[in-house]
């Protein structure tokens, strides 16, 4: 599975890691769900993201932003997500984080959401911004993957 967020917050950008704002829910939910201690070092989590067969990207590679906001997003140039895809045919869904990312690879990624051997969704974004969701919510709709990963094993 691939997990795919729009392009990093400035606190993430600085720390070099992926939902690195402590606001963020994504690793709390991961916690939740796949028992990865959020508060484990860096390394550590993304081994077991691993370990439970789930990899993180962006759809952008790059851009140019005032703040951490999607919304503030300009001059977006995007990741060689089908290259990636090639490159790991094993991938065989990929969960939007959040309704940016879906949109941003709809614009650079079109041929994504032909492909009829990938299951692909979009789920509530983790960010701290998308505070109209609890985290509740955000598990409940985040708790399908665990149902996708089964199906592949």
């Amino acid at each position: 599975m691939l997990v795919l967020g729009s392009f990093p917050s400035k606190l993430s950008l600085q720390k070099r890691e992926y939902y690195g704002n402590p606001q963020n829910h994504f690793w709390p939910i991961m916690e939740a769900l796949f028992r990865i201690d959020r508060q484990a070092p860096y390394v550590q989590r993304t081994a077991r993201l691993l370990e439970e067969r789930i990899a993180v990207w962006d759809v952008i590679a790059e851009c140019t932003r005032e703040g951490s906001g999607d919304d503030a997003i300009m001059e977006a140039a995007p990741n060689s997500l089908l290259t990636l895809l090639r490159e790991f045919p094993r991938i065989r869904s990929v969960a939007f984080n959040g309704a940016t990312a879906m949109r941003s690879a709809r614009v650079f990624v079109p041929d994504l959401f032909e492909r009829v051997d990938l299951k692909w969704e979009r789920l509530p974004s983790t960010s701290p911004r998308n505070a109209r969701l609890s985290i509740d919510v955000k598990l409940g709709e985040w708790s399908r993957i665990k149902t996708w990963l089964k199906g592949v094993e």
